[in-house]
């Protein structure tokens, strides 16, 4: 799969996400945990979709893929399927650091557990 076709399924599944997040937070920005978290996963997603195209930075990429699946899977009302199908979605499609899809998986789950603590005791 080219670098344009890759780009555009990241940014469909970033559109996809927002979607979700308009239906799960009635489509408003509360100050909730919640609604920061799903919010966040659509700029994560589109986070992706942009390094996907310059094809730099593989790293946080797989953090962004680790804030969606935090949002997925570690927020009320979990577990929130479409945001974990997505975000299994962009896994192919972002660029692997040091090409290890082991090291990507592994920067993902990381991100996701350090963003939940972080996040806990912010807010």
């Amino acid at each position: 799969m080219n670098k344009l076709a890759r780009t555009l399924a990241a940014g469909f599944d970033a559109v996809a996400m927002g979607y979700l997040a308009s239906t799960e937070t009635a489509g408003r920005l509360d100050v909730s945990f919640n609604e920061y978290v799903l919010w966040g996963a659509v700029a994560a997603a589109a986070l992706c979709a942009l390094i996907t195209f310059l094809d730099k930075a593989p790293e946080i990429a797989w953090v962004a893929i680790g804030w969606v699946l935090m949002g997925g899977l570690l927020t009320r009302d979990s577990p929130h399927l479409g945001f974990v199908l997505l975000a299994i979605a962009l896994m192919p499609l972002v660029p692997r650091p040091r090409a290890s899809l082991a090291l990507g998986l592994g920067i993902a789950a990381l991100a996701a557990v350090a963003s939940r603590v972080v996040l806990a005791v912010a807010l």
